[in-house]
């Protein structure tokens, strides 16, 4: 086996370890049945041979009996098999889509704008669920194969020696063909995963764009996708499964001549009398029992062909590392939290810089409101700030420490960021307000909502705080959802907040109820607000006015706003001119 397939078997098995007490327990039941399949056509030997020979009723009808517990035995020890492999799968495998999951979540934003939601379940699921298949099968029918193969060509030497070779020959020559060509369909099986995760992330992200596809007629062009990747999807699982049969189809035809030689064989020894009717009876169940096995092995290089081609994308997904290094320091000095950015460089690709030379300075506890054109770069500013992106060069400091220093639960446990968007869970109305942290007791809950102006939304409930939320969002208005985010970071008392468009989605009175709020909640933290409204920015201690990734304007809020030829003064006229029109 080469070194390659070792390594990715070795890798694979040792999701097995931790169920190798229900291995120990299968294994026994497979020997069992094992055993019990071969005794079968001994005793249907001796009842023909009995019966042949005019024996007594009695031992006919214990014989009868034997055969029938035995089947019985058998039928009941197979369901056992059947259902404990299953289960060993799926524990061993459940492990693997946790381990894919977690390192999903934890590799940086590059990644996950280059693959779709729908793309991740596939790699996640639809991969291991092939391995999970081949593992639930393996175990039962390669092994218990393998068992029998040796069983009925053991016996059989002891029968007959020339029918008992063309047996083994057979089998070996099977065995060897199969073991030969098992990477025969790897590739194509894994090109047919690839065209399957790319249909589930077309769907995927026209479904969450429903409103865009119908609103300006785009079904006809979704429909055309659609169609030639299901033509893709077909076109290369036709090719897979072409490759993946060859086994199955070459194991049928040496079946064949293995049976006719040994039907031939079996006829001639019994006309000359060497071998009894029973006996003649029992080469030929012999020979068809070892089709099962031998037809059970040509399925599982199918199955270890899908199998093997998910294996290799799991493993790829888990050799992609994030960008984004942990630190070492686990805590932050309390209290509100200062912020520096010292020549500060930023790109999502090397082409185009988003982020140029920035350099500011906020005190802890003060307040920035930053403005600008939409793409001057006021979001990237708090997504490089948050780490979900490493920036080009520079340092950024919270707290007088290098973010890149610090862990990163340590970074997030003192630094929130409200966005434009809210994302529900399906859970209670309280769990997604804690996002599922049972320390945050109702009391702190339902007094930081009412300050936000969203308990009486929650009192509107049913059942309150445990009112239960799907997934999504639809349950909210957009200004609900803007109350509902703010909630959230608020309750785990941050001190740094960032606050992404807060008044984007609220009328001017729950806006300026809102303000309120704001100002008493931020009263204990630094804030940085990023707005295009300017009435959001009246109470901020300083100002930054941004422009194609450079910082144009940066002071106080009071001096820039008496200085005639600052940006931020001529943006407060243009603004008053346009609410008088």
């Amino acid at each position: 086996m080469p070194k390659k397939e070792k390594t990715s078997m070795s890798w694979l098995l040792r999701y097995l370890s931790p169920v190798k007490g229900r291995l120990m327990i299968l294994l026994i039941l497979l020997l069992t049945s094992t055993g019990l399949q071969l005794l079968n056509p001994q005793i249907v030997k001796r009842f023909i041979d009995t019966a042949a020979g005019g024996g007594v009723l009695a031992s006919l009808i214990q014989l009868a009996g034997l055969f029938l517990v035995a089947a019985v035995l058998n039928q009941l020890i197979t369901v056992a098999v059947s259902y404990l492999g299953n289960d060993i799968s799926w524990r061993a495998t459940n492990q693997l889509r946790g381990d894919l999951l977690k390192h999903c979540l934890r590799l940086d934003m590059r990644f996950h704008n280059m693959k779709t939601p729908g793309e991740m379940i596939e790699r996640v699921d639809g991969d291991v669920t092939n391995i999970s298949n081949f593992f639930a099968m393996f175990i039962v029918q390669v092994i218990g194969s393998f068992v029998l193969l040796a069983g009925i060509l053991g016996f059989m030497f002891t029968v007959n020696m020339p029918i008992a070779i063309v047996m083994t020959v057979f089998t070996l020559v099977s065995i060897m063909f199969m073991v030969f060509i098992r990477n025969l369909g790897v590739n194509s099986s894994k090109n047919e995963r690839e065209a399957s995760a790319s249909l589930f992330g077309l769907i995927e992200e026209r479904i969450a764009g429903i409103e865009d596809v119908q609103a300006n007629g785009n079904v006809p062009y979704v429909m055309n996708r659609f169609h030639r990747m299901m033509r893709a999807v077909f076109l290369k699982g036709r090719k897979a499964w072409m490759l993946r049969v060859i086994p199955w189809n070459t194991t049928v035809i040496l079946f064949a001549l293995a049976v006719t030689a040994v039907l031939l064989l079996g006829v001639r020894y019994y006309l000359i009398g060497e071998i009894s009717l029973g006996t003649l009876f029992l080469i030929y169940q012999y020979t068809q029992m070892l089709n099962d096995p031998i037809e059970m092995l040509g399925d599982q290089v199918q199955e270890f062909q899908k199998a093997k081609s998910g294996m290799l994308r799991s493993r790829e997904l888990l050799s992609n590392r994030s960008e984004i290094m942990d630190g070492e320091q686990d805590h932050l000095h309390e209290g509100a939290l200062g912020l520096e950015f010292e020549g500060v460089n930023f790109s999502y690709n090397e082409e185009k810089p988003v982020l140029k030379d920035i350099n500011f300075t906020v005190k802890p506890g003060e307040r920035l409101g930053i403005i600008g054109r939409t793409g001057s770069g006021k979001s990237s500013l708090s997504r490089v700030l948050l780490r979900l992106y490493n920036i080009d060069s520079g340092v950024i400091r919270v707290g007088g420490t290098d973010i890149t220093k610090l862990k990163l639960p340590a970074l997030y446990r003192r630094v929130g960021m409200v966005t434009q968007d809210v994302q529900l869970f399906d859970g209670s109305l309280r769990d997604n307000l804690t996002l599922f942290d049972s320390h945050v007791s109702d009391a702190f809950i339902l007094e930081t909502t009412e300050r936000l102006g969203l308990r009486q939304w929650i009192d509107a409930q049913p059942e309150g705080l445990d009112t239960h939320l799907t997934t999504g969002g639809s349950s909210l208005s957009a200004g609900e959802a803007q109350l509902f985010a703010l909630t959230r970071v608020f309750l785990t008392q941050p001190s740094l907040v960032i606050l992404d468009e807060p008044s984007s989605r609220l009328d001017a009175a729950t806006e300026t109820m809102l303000q309120v709020a704001v100002d008493q909640l931020m009263s204990q933290c630094t804030g940085i607000i990023i707005a295009h409204r300017l009435a959001t920015l009246e109470q901020v201690d300083k100002i930054m006015v941004l422009g194609d990734g450079r910082i144009l304007e940066f002071g106080a809020r009071e001096a820039l706003a008496q200085d005639p030829d600052s940006h931020y003064a001529r943006l407060l006229i243009t603004g008053r001119e346009e609410e008088l029109a």
